[in-house]
């Protein structure tokens, strides 16, 4: 299906003719862990979203997304980070976060290997370098910042850092 010498990025769809999106998410998964996959797709729905992020997507576009947009997350999942559209990041949070806004949660229940995680990612520290120090792979730390991110209702690291910072979860003295 896939030679990873060959592909940088995966753009996947849901809806395909052959296999759906969430097996060849799930190959990609199993098979290819460290190749990005953007999802691009008209499902709007909270667990289709959760779903293919579980599975270790790095982004999830809907197929109305700007260009702009859309090259953005490409570039941001091939450098190992992850974007979700601002419309994707409504509909995830929208069911989660429904009683209290960021600001008015403290510590968003962050684990102490997530609070380190973040912080060495405030640090500017790379993932790979993050997992060695860390021993733990570098997959399990890109699945960490998802929970990060989902648990404090942002789409990228640095919405992710600035937050934490702000409520003193981390210092990046």
């Amino acid at each position: 299906m896939i030679k990873k010498s060959q592909v940088d990025l995966v753009l996947l769809d849901i809806k395909m003719p052959k296999k759906d999106g969430f097996e060849v998410m799930s190959f990609i998964h199993d098979h290819f862990p460290d190749l990005p996959v953007v999802v691009l797709s008209t499902f709007d729905n909270v667990v289709n979203i959760q779903r293919m992020l579980k599975l270790g997507a790095k982004g999830y576009l809907l197929k109305d997304a700007s260009t702009e947009t859309i090259f953005t997350t490409i570039d941001s999942a091939i450098t190992g980070n992850m974007v979700l559209q601002n419309q994707i990041s409504d509909i995830l949070f929208s069911q989660n976060h429904t009683e209290t806004s960021p600001e008015e949660t403290q510590n968003y229940n962050l684990s102490e290997k997530e609070l380190k995680i973040l912080s060495r990612v405030a640090r500017g520290v790379k993932i790979k370098l993050i997992a060695l120090e860390m021993h733990l792979s570098e997959r399990t730390i890109k699945s960490n910042l998802t929970d990060i991110y989902i648990k404090m209702n942002v789409s990228t690291g640095v919405q992710a850092v600035a937050l934490a910072v702000k409520n003193n979860l981390i210092d990046i003295d």
